[in-house]
C-alpha cells in the first residue's frame, strides 16, 4: 500500500509539472504568435502594392478676360489711338511729330463721334506710335490702330478690323495728255470672272518707259509682265514715288505703277499734279481698314457707326481730298458701298 500511495503520489505530480509544462509552452506559443503579428509591419506582395498616387496638377490660374474697349475707355476716361510713322499717306508722323494722315484724319473724327455716344464731352484722346503688326493692339496698349492696315485673313486671325476706309491696290499714272490709244489700253478692265484675250499685243505699249519703286513687289511683277507680253519696252525703277513723279513729268517714262493711295497723295504734292492723272483701274485691290482687338463687337459697332456717319457727312469729301484729291466715280461707289445702313 505504501509503494501504491508513493506511486500515486509521483504519479499526480508528473501530472502536475505536465500540466504546468503544457500551459506554460501554450502561453509561450500564444505569445509568439501575438508579439510578431504587433510588432512587425504588415506586408503585401509586391504585385498588390499600388503605386504612390501622382500629385495632382495644379489648377489652372483663371483670369479674367481683358476689359472691353468702351468699358476701358468710360472707366479711364481716355481713347487710346495708334498710328504708324512710316505709313504715308494713311499714317505717318509729320515735322512737328504729330500723327498726320488720311487715317488720322479719319481716327480724329471716330473719337469726336465717341465722345458724344458715350455722354464723354472731356475724353482725352491719346495718340501713340506703335511698331509693325499687331502686338499692341492684341495687348491692349491702343484701343483702335489708324494705319494703312490691309483686310487679310491672316491679318484677321490675329486682330479685328473696322468697315473699309480706303479701296488700296496697285494702279498707274500718266500724264494727263498722254495718248488716248495709251490710256484706253491700261485702262481697260477684263469682264468679271473672265480672262482677257489678245490676239496681238495692241501697239500703243509697245516702245514704253514703264516704272515702279525699285526692289519692290510691283516692280518684279512688271518685268514679268513686260517679258510674258514680249514687248518692245524699257523698265526703269525710281527710287521713290516722288522721283517717279518727276520722271512722268519730264516725259522720262511714260506710266508709274505703285500703291494707289502712294500716287494720289505724291500727284497732290506736285507742283505740276493738274498734268497727271492716277488711273481709275485697280490692277491688284487691297481693301484698307482700321484694326482693333478682336472678339469686342460693342466697339467695333462703335466704331463702324462713326464711319458711316462721317462718310455720308457732305464734308467728307474735303477730308479725302485733303491728301488724295478730288475722289473718282469709283472710290465714291466704294465708300457708298461700305458704309453700313441704319
Amino acid at each position: 500500500m505504501l509503494e501504491s500511495a508513493s506511486t500515486s503520489n509521483r504519479r499526480f505530480e508528473l501530472s502536475i509539472a505536465f500540466s504546468i509544462a503544457f500551459a506554460g509552452a501554450c502561453a509561450i506559443a500564444a505569445l509568439a504568435v501575438v508579439l510578431p503579428a504587433q510588432a512587425a509591419p504588415k506586408t503585401t506582395p509586391a504585385a498588390a502594392v499600388p503605386a504612390p498616387a501622382a500629385s495632382e496638377p495644379a489648377p489652372p490660374v483663371v483670369t479674367a478676360p481683358p476689359a472691353a474697349a468702351l468699358d476701358r475707355i468710360k472707366s479711364g476716361g481716355r481713347l487710346v489711338l495708334g498710328y504708324r510713322a512710316d505709313a504715308a499717306p494713311m499714317s505717318s508722323r509729320d515735322s512737328s511729330g504729330q500723327p498726320a494722315g488720311y487715317s488720322v484724319a479719319l481716327c480724329n473724327k471716330v473719337a469726336g463721334a465717341l465722345k458724344a455716344e458715350l455722354s464723354l464731352p472731356s475724353l482725352a484722346v491719346e495718340w501713340v506710335a506703335v511698331s509693325a503688326g499687331y502686338a499692341d493692339i492684341e495687348q491692349r496698349k491702343v484701343d483702335l490702330l489708324c494705319a494703312a492696315d490691309e483686310v487679310t485673313l491672316a491679318h484677321r486671325a490675329v486682330a479685328s478690323f473696322s468697315i473699309p476706309v480706303f479701296p488700296g491696290g496697285i494702279s498707274a499714272l500718266v500724264r494727263a495728255d498722254a495718248s488716248d490709244a495709251l490710256q484706253r489700253t491700261l485702262e481697260e478692265r477684263p469682264q468679271p470672272y473672265q480672262p482677257l484675250w489678245r490676239g496681238t499685243i495692241p501697239s500703243s505699249l509697245e516702245h514704253r518707259t514703264y516704272s515702279a519703286i525699285g526692289g519692290s513687289a510691283t516692280i518684279d511683277a512688271l518685268k514679268a509682265r513686260v517679258a510674258s507680253m514680249h514687248l518692245t519696252a524699257s523698265v526703269a525703277p525710281v527710287d521713290d514715288y516722288d522721283s517717279g513723279v518727276a520722271a512722268i513729268v519730264q516725259r522720262r517714262s511714260d506710266v508709274l505703277f505703285g500703291d494707289r493711295a502712294a500716287l494720289l497723295q505724291a500727284v497732290q504734292r506736285n507742283p505740276a499734279a493738274k498734268d497727271l492723272r492716277v488711273l481709275t483701274r485697280h490692277y491688284t485691290f487691297a481693301a484698307l481698314a482700321l484694326a482693333l482687338a478682336r472678339n469686342d463687337d460693342e466697339f467695333r459697332l462703335a466704331v463702324d457707326r462713326a464711319l458711316t456717319a462721317i462718310y455720308m457727312d457732305p464734308q467728307f469729301g474735303a477730308l479725302y481730298a485733303a491728301t488724295f484729291g478730288a475722289p473718282d466715280a469709283d472710290t465714291v461707289a466704294f465708300i457708298r458701298s461700305v458704309a453700313v445702313p441704319q
